[in-house]
């Protein structure tokens, strides 16, 4: 019975080492993964100073982080939304080494018409979309 027990440990820390040795994140190592960004006109948020230009035909990207989801709320008649996309911004997200955290998300918009307006965007928790956290208003003017 007592050798049975050894061999269970044993067993047992030697599979504890093999996860431990599995582990996918460096410590120390630049695990920040940015979002894509098409060629185009790109507005970044973090980074933004002033309103969207762009000419008729051209794209952009809005890019944006949080620990809860962005939606539009407002989507002016001069742009059409082409797609949106969202991930982890950490390795240890994408790889399975944690859990939460922030997301990136970035919004792909076309330039369909000459105009002028306000792209709306809020951030709410997915399980509560009524209650936003935070408004970002980005005047977006398309030119001829």
């Amino acid at each position: 019975m007592r050798i049975a027990r050894l061999g269970l440990l044993a067993v047992m820390g030697v599979g504890v080492l093999v996860l431990a040795a599995c582990d996918r994140v460096t410590p120390g190592a630049d695990t920040s993964l940015p979002p894509p960004l098409p060629d185009g006109v790109t507005v970044v948020i973090d980074d933004w100073d002033g309103p969207a230009r762009l000419g008729v035909g051209q794209t952009m990207a809005v890019t944006l982080s949080s620990n809860f989801d962005w939606q539009i709320a407002v989507l002016p008649d001069h742009l059409e939304l082409l797609g949106t996309e969202t991930g982890p911004t950490d390795t240890a997200q994408r790889d399975g080494g944690a859990t939460g955290g922030a997301s990136w998300f970035v919004f792909h918009l076309k330039a369909v018409a000459v105009g002028e307006g306000d792209l709306v965007l809020v951030e709410a928790p997915g399980w509560e979309p009524e209650r936003q956290m935070q408004t970002v208003v980005v005047p977006v003017r398309v030119e001829p």
